[in-house]
């Protein structure tokens, strides 16, 4: 039976050493996509006659490539040429310029008479083979004269909005830069007749104009010229001439290419130099400019392309040699891909951001697959501080969703770890010198029939969920403390002085008043003097509160201190997760105290020292690897609550000490948001990492804990 006894124990603990590197395992498998490098190959290279914007289906099968006399749909599979497209308006005229606006299945083609042609390729799926194909249909809505001039076209920009409003930007061949803003007229029956009205630039600005943008809502102009400026105009609509806002220096060379990232609050910039940045408004001395916020590697020639995500803030940029580069703007990680020969005509990334296609200068329409689901994810991101589309500078943040698709992710890991560390701190002050304090108690000082009601009592505290706990800490003690905020504030002090003057009185008290209360019933009047330490201090709060704070303390607290109050805090994290670790403390504590040998204590006692000399000078040293084992025990246990906190604090994910403000921890955050974080998303795998760090932690104090509990022991031991 002891043969069996052994190997079954054994047996268990082999179980658990694997229970837990499984778990490791697990966790580590999920977050490592995390960190792999992106794969970038090319699958296929077709000749085409295509010479300016290039365009794809949602679903990568069929391309359409513009050239002089129109476009091409071109079968991406084998590079076959579907259809060859034509437009009636394009007879006699040549195109000089094209842009592709793939979410709105439109492309402007400008010709060398200074019009733009306005043409739609809507992609449909037909399932009557039984199998998905993709079908393009495509039309040429209009033909719009931009230039009375008639000069050729060298950029064009343009945009529409669903309320009827639209703008025609280019740049001609001699540098000037012309507008035709266009409106819809509402009547009173519905839609009337399209005003329009052109506008000339070139006199607002000085230099050679490169490179022009107009914004989705037709707000904003932008036109980056050969000096390394970019001028910016405010669009009011067709009876207002484009107001110019201001200029800002971009590069110290010529701007050879811009574009707008995804929600267009950021522009992609590159030069001649080969150099890449991205820039944003950002207000100052109150008013918003540009400011230079990301830079990336350079390239060794100028931009020639650069081409975006539609579904996050990657881009790509080719340079004048045939050298790509794909970028993320806010982890500012750089893949360097691979080289073509001659430069790029024309970039364009997939609608699912699962690759791109390239037109080069000799004719090869080139397909790629990109496989870089985190390109987000950096060492920076997730711990270093990151200077966010619309925020004032670099900041560390949490916040991982928002209401767009244009949202730019926060998952900065550095507010979470920070809020896991503030409500451990709080509720461990609030735990710990209560349980040690009440362990030394039990053991030394209380007769043994108040010890066996009291151990047994605090042990049965353990047992109460934490969903109970915070249930209670959030709707009734968070209510509680923000009306009597005074009074709480003043229950160390004034029970503190309470006991101690209790004491002082009990020690001088004639031996005739004590009775026999100096040996049955001192725990009892030590608790009665403690309630009325508390209830004093309550009925103290309302007086002091008027006499320090003028009436009302979180109005001070608001409005003299601005730091504010919450009603789900840190002090009331520190009540309730104390009062859940309490219990551990306390119970591992007292058993230490009880486990050293008694001829220590009679040893003490005979030589003249005091009950409270010896429990101090010699229970407690040897007790005291015990104790801090019981300490990191419960500090394990306040950084890995969950419910307490979740309830219990109002999750904000802030970085502040204030013990009045809330904050977010490492386990309540994976509790929120993983149900509702998609199946290896980014968020999904981050949360994971958050979890690994939570186990890495936990793992790290609890083997220090047992290093130094053996330090001590030894120490001890040779006493």
């Amino acid at each position: 039976m002891d043969w069996l006894g052994r190997h079954l124990i054994s047996l268990g603990g082999i179980g658990i050493i694997a229970a837990v590197l499984g778990i490791f395992v697990f966790i580590l498998s999920e977050v490592w996509p995390l960190f792999q490098s992106p794969g970038l190959k090319i699958e296929g290279q077709h000749k085409i006659d295509g010479q300016f914007a290039i365009g794809l289906d949602p679903y990568y099968q069929i391309a359409y490539a513009s050239h002089a006399s129109g476009l091409d749909l071109i079968e991406l599979s084998d590079g076959q040429v579907l259809r060859r497209e034509r437009p009636a308006a394009l007879q006699g005229r040549q195109v000089t310029t094209a842009v592709g606006l793939l979410p709105k299945d439109l492309v402007v083609l400008g010709t060398n008479d200074g019009r733009v042609l306005l043409a739609r390729i809507r992609f449909e799926l037909d399932y009557t083979s039984g199998q998905r194909q993709v079908v393009a249909n495509f039309s040429a809505d209009e033909l719009l004269e931009i230039d009375p001039v008639g000069e050729p076209l060298l950029r064009v920009a343009y945009q529409e909005t669903g309320e009827g409003s639209s703008a025609v930007a280019a740049i001609t061949e001699t540098g000037r830069v012309v507008v035709l803003l266009r409106e819809q007229q509402q009547g009173l029956l519905g839609p009337g007749e399209i005003v329009a009205e052109r506008y000339e630039l070139s006199a607002e600005f000085t230099g050679e104009a490169t490179q022009i943008l107009v914004d989705s809502q037709v707000r904003q102009l932008l036109v980056s010229t050969d000096r390394g400026e970019v001028y910016e105009w405010r669009l009011k609509g067709v009876d207002f001439k484009p107001a110019l806002v201001g200029r800002v220096e971009v590069s110290p060379d010529k701007v050879t290419a811009m574009v707008y990232l995804l929600g267009e609050v950021s522009i992609v910039v590159g030069d001649i130099g080969g150099q890449v940045s991205t820039w944003f408004k950002v207000e100052e001395d109150g008013e918003r400019t540009y400011r230079k916020v990301h830079t990336f590697a350079g390239q060794s020639a100028a931009i020639a392309n650069i081409t975006v995500s539609n579904r996050d803030n990657q881009f790509i940029t080719a340079d004048e040699e045939g050298n790509l580069a794909l970028h993320h703007m806010t982890s500012e990680r750089t893949l360097m891909g691979p080289t073509i020969e001659g430069a790029v005509r024309a970039l364009i990334f997939a609608p699912k951001a699962d690759g791109f296609l390239s037109l080069g200068e000799d004719g090869y329409l080139r397909k790629y697959t990109l496989d870089n689901p985190h390109p987000e994810i950096s060492f920076g991101i997730l711990f270093g501080k990151i200077w966010y589309e619309g925020y004032k500078g670099e900041e560390f943040v949490w916040q991982s969703t928002g209401g767009t698709d244009e949202f730019e992710s926060k998952i900065s890991l550095i507010p979470l770890i920070f809020g896991t560390a503030k409500g451990t701190f709080y509720s461990m002050i609030f735990a710990v010198p209560l349980a040690v304090m009440a362990a030394i108690f039990t053991a030394e000082f209380a007769r043994p029939k108040v010890r066996n009601l009291v151990k047994p009592t605090i042990e049965v505290m353990a047992s109460l969920p934490s969903v109970i706990l915070g249930f209670l800490a959030g709707l009734w003690l968070a209510p509680l403390l923000e009306s009597h905020i005074a009074g709480t504030l003043l229950l160390i002090p004034i029970v503190s002085v309470v006991i101690i003057g209790g004491g002082w009185i009990w020690q001088i008290a004639p031996k005739s008043l004590k009775g026999d209360g100096a040996n049955t019933g001192g725990s009892y009047l030590v608790g009665g003097v403690t309630l009325i330490g508390l209830g004093l201090a309550y009925w103290l709060g309302p007086a002091f509160e008027r006499f320090v704070f003028d009436g009302n303390f979180l109005d001070w607290l608001r409005n003299d201190t601005e730091s504010g109050y919450d009603q789900r805090n840190s002090l009331v994290v520190g009540f309730a997760m104390g009062f859940a670790v309490i219990p551990l403390i306390f119970t591992i504590s007292e058993d230490a105290l009880s486990s050293v040998p008694s001829h220590l204590r009679s040893g003490s006692l005979a030589l003249g020292a005091t009950a409270w000399q010896t429990a101090i000078r010699v229970v407690l040293p040897m007790a005291l690897p015990g104790i801090f084992s019981a300490t990191m025990i419960g500090l394990g246990r306040a950084i890995g609550e969950t419910m307490i906190v979740l309830m219990a604090t109002g999750n904000t994910p802030i970085m502040d000490w204030n013990i009045f403000n809330g904050m977010r921890t490492i386990s309540a955050n994976i509790a929120v948001e993983l149900p509702e974080a998609p199946h290896q998303s980014t968020l999904y795998r981050v949360l994971f990492l958050s979890g690994f760090l939570l186990f890495i932690a936990t793992f790290f104090i609890n083997s220090l804990a047992e290093v130094v509990r053996q330090r001590l022991r030894e120490k001890y031991n040779r006493l």
